[in-house]
């Protein structure tokens, strides 16, 4: 039976210091007195309790400014962990980082498709368990589990209607089956949603607010930030764009792509090399693919007005990066020139964006949920 450790509680007010010293740091008190409308006796009070709670450190002293130097803040990145699973087709991928985001460790190991759910988590378990402990972080305050799980809620809000190769999975409340098995806090997301929440966090697009992740990997789907916060929708379910482009018909998809190359007598190894030389196949792939996430974008954009677009998942970055550049050209030349700009780019994450994104929702549901 798991020992549950106890779970960090935070106070909204401390939610909201650690949000904005994650998106500004380094920053100073008088700088966070600012942007939160806080008085200075609160901010003094509340960041020596992150201090002295390890999640919050202090820098050197800015000696640019007249009177006693201030101290800026900073996450701590040894103040916590968090780990994050996800699943593509054949494979168990994890990953590790540190409460400011960044990468630990991304390993994967091969996971029988479509076997009892019970062999799988019996499998993330001894995973996670001797992957810590090999790192030597058995100890190490860990803030909770994310798990990415590709498929969209069912009714009743618990039951997930997992892709072909977990179908297996549709009828058990994974989200309670997950927190059972280890004993940290546990939060289960799709591969979109998890993605979004990597991006939101990765500390790349910091000055954004409303961001929209496409996901073009086994499937298709789209996560939604809006105003720093995960758009989930009515029924827990926002952003299955792929709904557009039904699975019997072609689609903008990385498994659409491997179908596409294997119809033609061509493997997945030599996509690399097709993509170089720009073999025919791959130009008539790529220009209809263009057409169908171009109807993708404009709809994203006459609904949910982003600052930014970004194009992911399991689709190799050298396509998603031409895409960005291609649509990005398209749009130009089709919006009204005094409409806003959306900047339009592809994900720094690749492949790993779904356990990458999996690993930063304890991140996200500590300090961005109040």
């Amino acid at each position: 039976m798991n020992v549950k450790p106890d779970r960090l509680e935070l106070r909204p007010t401390q939610r909201l210091l650690l949000e904005l010293i994650r998106r500004h740091a380094p920053v100073t008190r008088a700088e966070l007195a600012r942007y939160s409308n806080l008085t200075a006796g609160a901010i003094t009070q509340q960041c020596r309790e992150l201090l002295f709670s390890g999640l919050v450190i202090e820098g050197e002293r800015n000696m640019g400014q007249r009177g006693q130097p201030s101290l800026p803040l900073r996450l701590n990145p040894g103040g916590a962990c968090a780990v994050g699973l996800a699943f593509s087709p054949g494979f168990i991928d994890m990953t590790l980082v540190d409460l400011s985001g960044r990468k630990l460790l991304s390993i994967s190991e091969p996971h029988q498709e479509n076997q009892p759910l019970a062999t799988t988590l019996k499998q993330i378990k001894n995973l996670v368990e001797q992957t810590l402990k090999k790192r030597q972080l058995q100890h190490a305050r860990i803030l909770g589990m994310g798990y990415a799980v590709p498929g969209f809620l069912k009714p009743d809000g618990k039951k997930r209607h997992c892709v072909a190769w977990l179908s297996s999975w549709r009828d058990v409340d994974l989200q309670q089956a997950f927190e059972d098995n280890l004993p940290w806090p546990t939060w289960v997301e799709n591969n979109a949603n998890a993605s979004a929440i990597g991006e939101l966090y990765s500390g790349t697009w910091n000055s954004y607010r409303d961001i929209t992740f496409i996901d073009l990997g086994y499937g298709i789907g789209a996560g939604i930030i809006a105003d720093g916060k995960l758009l989930r929708g009515g029924f827990l379910n926002a952003g299955e764009v792929g709904m557009a482009f039904p699975g019997d018909k072609p689609r903008p998809s990385y498994k659409d792509l491997v179908a596409t190359l294997t119809q033609a007598g061509l493997s997945e190894a030599q996509l690399p090399a097709l993509t170089a030389e720009q073999h025919p196949l791959l130009e008539v792939w790529f220009s209809r693919c263009c057409d169908q996430v171009e109807q993708s974008i404009m709809g994203c954009l006459q609904w949910l007005d982003p600052q930014l677009i970004i194009l992911g998942g399991a689709m190799p970055k050298t396509i998603t990066e031409r895409l960005a550049e291609v649509l990005t050209q398209k749009l130009d030349a089709r919006l009204d020139p005094d409409r806003p700009k959306v900047r339009l780019v592809n994900s720094p994450m690749g492949a790993e964006s779904a356990s990458w994104g999996a690993a930063m929702i304890p991140l996200y549901q500590v300090i961005n949920q109040a």
